[in-house]
């Protein structure tokens, strides 16, 4: 009896322990996986900003300046996302609500300071526009105060497929202009998003 219970015991402890090594290694997996989706998007999604640039006749009217004698400008930015969602194949919009309206999922944590407020549970879940593309990526714009879009938005690059974190799965692109016009993205790719440990933060960390 006693060496049926301690056999009991010990192939309890092997099959708890089997199953947390076979999650960690899921998760890795599904960890690699997205940041890999992300190097194909966020070529994908230059792409995109260099065409609607250019639809734009070079004006979005939608973009955070690194020239400090050029203002930042928000004046066309509803213009603007329709316009960039187009280019990568929006399949679905969510005005507002997209939690519920199933254009994103739950994530992992929010912004939590006012800065940021725009990427705060409330706006992501129900003020935040959000778009579906064709590969089941989402995009979720930058709302602050609420339906004033900024040049801000956050991307998951694997849609309402988990970890669902910041730096994991979730990255937010800057919308930038230099002096001389050209469009590019910001190389932090989690501004004002929660700082996941272990996560990615920068463009050069996503390319290594």
């Amino acid at each position: 009896m006693v060496r049926k219970k301690r056999l009991l015991i010990f192939t309890g402890i092997y099959v708890v322990v089997l199953l947390i090594v076979s999650t960690y290694f899921t998760l890795r997996l599904i960890d690699k996986i997205a940041v890999t989706s992300f190097k194909k998007l966020h070529s994908a999604y230059s792409q995109a900003l260099l065409i609607t640039a250019e639809d734009m006749q070079g004006d979005t009217g939608c973009y955070f300046s690194s020239d400090k004698h050029i203002n930042n400008d928000f004046s066309g930015c509803d213009r603007f996302y329709k316009r960039f969602a187009t280019n990568l194949r929006v399949t679905k919009f969510c005005k507002n609500n997209a939690l519920s309206n199933g254009c994103i999922p739950v994530y992992n944590s929010y912004a939590k300071t006012s800065k940021c407020a725009g990427f705060s549970e409330s706006m992501m879940n129900k003020f935040n526009q959000a778009f579906v593309m064709n590969d089941n990526s989402n995009i979720i714009v930058f709302n602050q105060p609420a339906n004033v879009q900024k040049p801000l938005f956050a991307v998951d690059s694997n849609g309402k497929l988990v970890p669902n974190k910041s730096g994991y799965d979730l990255f937010s692109l800057v919308i930038m202009r230099n002096a001389n016009g050209y469009y590019y993205f910001h190389p932090d790719v989690t501004y004002c998003l929660p700082q996941e440990k272990g996560g990615i933060h920068s463009l050069q960390d996503v390319y290594k």
